[in-house]
């Protein structure tokens, strides 16, 4: 799962997020509507157009180069952007000025903690508040390695379910 921050702008609210996107993996671009980001649904449903696009002109997918040139790209929609979506996500609306509350210390010591933001000196000057900053931080790393396993142990089923289909269609 990802890691949610909570960002504000005036008053206003969002969620930002760090981490893979298990929503972009199984949802893909509906994932960028859904958070009125158009540049990233752009982003994310190019290479399904770019597909489409091959498919009305006919080209002869028989042929392992053209298949590659129009396959990669949704591979690199479902299996790359997933993994850098949130990312991007978050230092947009961090750009944007979308900062954490001043009161919320684990939104502001991932934040910090992961280089989205730089600590400040009062920050650095308050040893207890970067004690528990240092706390959050560990969670978040050990948070991090738990998804790190369940993503290899996700992409190595498909792998093996995507082996499985293949063998079963050739010896058909």
């Amino acid at each position: 799962m990802a890691i949610e921050v909570n960002l504000e702008k005036y008053g206003h609210k969002k969620k930002g997020f760090l981490g893979f996107s298990w929503t972009a993996f199984f949802f893909n671009f509906l994932v960028p509507i859904f958070r009125a980001d158009f540049k990233w649904f752009l982003v994310f449903i190019f290479p399904f157009i770019f597909v489409s696009l091959g498919t009305s002109l006919d080209l002869d997918f028989d042929n392992n180069f053209i298949a590659f040139i129009f396959i990669f790209p949704v591979f690199v929609s479902k299996f790359v952007f997933p993994f850098i979506y949130n990312k991007f996500y978050t230092k947009g609306l961090i750009k944007e000025g979308y900062l954490p509350p001043k009161d919320d210390d684990y939104s502001n010591a991932i934040l910090k903690g992961t280089g989205y933001l730089e600590y400040t000196d009062e920050d650095l000057l308050d040893k207890e508040k970067m004690e528990r900053y240092k706390v959050i931080i560990e969670e978040y790393e050990n948070e991090r390695k738990k998804d790190m396993h369940t993503i290899i142990i996700v992409l190595v089923l498909i792998g093996v379910l995507i082996a499985f289909f293949y063998f079963m269609t050739s010896y058909s």
